[in-house]
């Protein structure tokens, strides 16, 4: 039976309550509300933040399903197995390690989203309980930057893809051709030949975005990005289809996937560091999950809807390999960037119908993966004065100041400027994030703390310095010029999520529990409880 079936309130009341009379366990469905909000904690809640309520967690496992498959099936996946070739992979060896690397970012992505689905709050609010109340603007922000960044890089994507669409209607494609064949960074083709059009459209995809925003409240369950996700995901899957199949065609169906040699020798260091990158691709998502799987119906609809990622990878994987393999076969270059082999081969309609895919699926992305989870982050840092659409404002001035596209264009920067660098700052953060959550809680935590400045996630002046530390430590390993640098950065992401768990763990079983949380029991083999968690969670 649930606990206090009554509806919850947002309002507070004088005084501060007990945080079990106001905590709402539901055991059917394995989720958690509050029935009070914390108006007196003017840097630490506000509506947006707030758990969501029970009734309002709505979202099933084909919103979660197409919500993957709108950001699956965009450009950046789609070259991303193109570009093992440059580090001494065969196709099919890229192909798999893509596979793999999305498998593994799977596991902390679904122990993640589990938070953010029993208690439906977004991750800046689940990260106070590793990280502190205050202490957790360190990873928001780090995400956010890195978010940005992605925002960057795919809206010049959106705006490359127009600028095609523009060079088709007014038959300007031989001008495309003269420079792809002097000019071999293809992203950066369009951008080149027409910078008028180019930079005016990016433009127009900015105020879209923020259109968006303003139209899709965080308090109503996002509904504008939750039919987006819907309308959105069958399109794109189906115009990456139609360019496979149109190009796989021509060839009379017979891709042979090995015309295109490695582009380098194949070393284990190249393999584990074209590993890591994919595993870096998304794992910005395993720690954002929660903003979204905060609008769960139940923890099976986020499982289920999230389990196939890993194999839409494999899929985009595939069809990218063998349509760029099929390119080469009919028209002698490797052109792996599908907006520039759309615009240069495939004859109207279907080059339209493409092009406008494309431009969808990176909208979608851009909406779910760069800029909503990144915007809770910045409205997190000030929630008395920073609603979720100023964060996302906020959010647009940053990426627009970094210019990440700068790295997407070469295969090697893409690697290690951008997917590695980033990658071992977020594996030290997750491992952090998740050996916690998973080990140390056993998936319980006190909710009601999470918005208290004085509750138990205060710790050390509203800093876990158990974190600080092992985030500084791994952070030195993966980047200080030490011996064997090179080993260690190829190995970003497995190498900070595992060493930062080692760490962790005794710093928090030793030090920081006994002395900044005394209220919790237990050990490392059975995981901590306080009385507030026994109480909820009807705990022994």
């Amino acid at each position: 039976m649930a606990r206090n079936p009554g509806p919850p309130a947002l309002g507070g009341g004088i005084g501060d309550p007990d945080p079990v009379s106001i905590t709402r366990y539901d055991p059917v469905r394995g989720q958690v509300e509050l029935t009070r909000g914390f108006p007196e904690e003017k840097f630490l809640w506000n509506p947006d933040i707030h758990p969501v309520p029970i009734t309002a967690r709505n979202w099933g496992a084909i919103t979660y399903f197409l919500i993957w498959v709108s950001m699956a099936f965009i450009v950046p996946s789609w070259t991303l197995a193109s570009i093992g070739l440059q580090f001494g992979l065969t196709p099919l060896q890229s192909i798999l390690t893509v596979f793999a690397g999305n498998a593994i970012v799977l596991i902390p992505m679904l122990i993640q989203s589990h938070g953010g689905a029993r208690y439906g709050i977004a991750e800046p609010q689940l990260t106070r309980t590793r990280w502190g109340t205050y202490g957790a603007m360190f990873p928001s922000w780090l995400r956010a930057v890195i978010g940005a960044g992605w925002w960057g890089i795919e809206s010049y994507i959106i705006a490359e893809a127009a600028t095609a669409l523009y060079a088709i209607t007014t038959g300007r494609t031989p001008l495309i051709a003269y420079t792809v064949a002097h000019f071999q960074d293809y992203p950066f083709v369009l951008a080149k030949d027409f910078p008028a059009v180019f930079w005016t459209t990016f433009i127009i995809v900015i105020l879209a975005q923020v259109a968006v925003f303003y139209f899709s409240p965080i308090v109503r369950s996002q509904p504008a990005l939750r039919w987006l996700a819907w309308v959105g995901g069958p399109i794109v899957l189906m115009a990456f289809i139609a360019l496979w199949a149109y190009f796989a065609s021509g060839t009379g169906w017979s891709v042979n996937i090995y015309s295109m040699a490695p582009q380098a020798h194949f070393t284990w260091l190249n393999f584990i560091a074209f590993l890591n990158a994919n595993i870096a691709f998304w794992a910005t998502m395993a720690l954002s999950m929660p903003d979204y799987t905060r609008f769960a119906r139940s923890q099976r609809a986020q499982a289920y809807g999230q389990l196939t990622m890993p194999f839409l990878m494999l899929t985009v994987a595939v069809l990218s390999v063998s349509t760029t393999a099929a390119v080469y076969s009919l028209h002698g270059q490797a052109i792996w960037d599908p907006i520039v082999a759309t615009s240069l081969y495939v004859r109207a309609p279907l080059s339209y119908f493409i092009l406008i895919a494309i431009m969808l699926a990176t909208f979608l992305v851009n909406v779910f993966a760069n800029a909503v989870g990144p915007a809770y982050d910045i409205a997190n840092t000030f929630p008395k004065y920073l609603s979720w659409f100023k964060g996302s404002l906020a959010l647009i001035a940053i990426a627009v100041g970094i210019g990440a596209w700068s790295y997407y264009g070469n295969a090697y920067s893409y690697i290690n400027d951008w997917l590695l660098t980033y990658g071992g700052l977020l594996g030290g953060v997750e491992g952090v994030i998740i050996f916690d959550y998973a080990v140390i809680r056993r998936f319980k935590l006190e909710l009601a703390d999470v918005f208290k400045s004085n509750g138990m996630f205060r710790y050390w002046n509203g800093v876990n310095p158990a974190a600080l530390i092992t985030f500084i430590i791994v952070a030195v390993l993966i980047y200080a010029p030490l011996p064997y640098h090179w080993a260690l950065f190829d190995g970003s992401w497995l190498l900070s999520f595992t060493v930062s768990g080692l760490i962790y763990l005794p710093l928090m079983k030793y030090w920081v529990i006994p002395r900044y949380q005394p209220q919790l029991t237990g050990g490392l083999l059975r995981g901590y409880v306080s009385a507030y968690t026994r109480t909820v969670f009807g705990v022994a």
